[in-house]
């Protein structure tokens, strides 16, 4: 307990330290380099079932992602995004036709997977970063996915006894219930802290209270599905966690399995809905 503790405290120390730097430059550096180590993770848990993932090309729209954080002009940034989406699978396609069968389908199948799961998926949040008072907003990917895992960690400890599904044998119904009310709570408490402080309008007018609260609640869900998307996978390959950087924790993908689930809803929450 003590050690997950402490790997927290230092991995929440370097999230402020960039974070209150402000700068583009480091958010954008910073969500590179847990991409590059979170989809590594990836790779190297599915070798483990026999499947040998295309890894270069996964790992070159990691480093991309650090470019697109300097392009802050959306009628150029998405042509570019969805423009490299078929450029990439047309690159993987022509590896995988002149390997000779070498490589197989399920190898490209899995290194597309990869790719969607870990650099796709985190490239909201620098989207997230990029939009008016984005450094604010963030926290609603960051702070949603951490109280809800928080929440159902301690509660489940506590009072947990119906076990929620095989996949997780740790988890439980209680667990899983007080994780959406931390969500909700986190919403609702962070968008009346922006409000009280008039530090975010959207449309011209303040955060919905009840509605964020409500919304919190969905979040939380995807969070949890995360969670258990990323547990899915370490058990059917036959691993208990993706890595061991974060002691306590395990792997980047260990612990920002609900983030980067919860990071493109969060984008389309603040860009098309709120």
């Amino acid at each position: 307990m003590l050690k997950r503790i402490g790997s927290a405290l230092v991995g929440i120390a370097i999230l402020l330290a960039v974070y209150f730097s402000k700068n583009n430059i480091v958010f954008n550096i910073a969500v590179v380099i847990v991409s590059v180590l979170g989809l590594n993770e990836f790779y190297n848990a599915v070798r483990k079932k026999g499947i040998r993932p295309i890894e270069f090309p996964g790992y070159i729209c990691c480093l991309l992602l650090g470019l697109v954080g300097f392009v802050d002009n959306e009628k150029i940034l998405l042509p570019v995004i969805f423009t490299a989406m078929p450029i990439i699978f047309f690159i993987l396609s022509t590896i995988y036709i002149f390997s000779k069968l070498i490589i197989k389908f399920t190898d490209l199948a899995v290194t597309i997977l990869g790719i969607i799961y870990v650099p796709i998926m985190m490239l909201f949040l620098i989207l997230t970063w990029q939009m008016k008072n984005g450094y604010l907003l963030v926290w609603f990917i960051f702070g949603g996915a951490w109280l809800t895992d928080t929440f159902a960690f301690f509660i489940g400890k506590v009072i947990g006894k119906h076990k929620f599904s095989k996949i997780s044998p740790n988890k439980s119904i209680e667990g899983c219930i007080a994780g959406l009310i931390g969500g909700a709570l986190f919403y609702g408490v962070y968008s009346y802290f922006l409000n009280t402080n008039h530090l975010v309008e959207i449309g011209g007018s303040e955060l919905n209270i009840a509605l964020m609260t409500f919304i919190g609640s969905i979040i939380s869900i995807i969070s949890q599905i995360g969670d258990f998307t990323a547990s899915a996978i370490k058990r059917q390959c036959d691993i208990k966690d993706f890595g061991s950087i974060m002691p306590g924790h395990g792997g980047v993908l260990d612990r920002f399995d609900s983030i980067i689930m919860i990071a493109p809803f969060v984008y389309i929450l603040f860009e098309f809905i709120v």
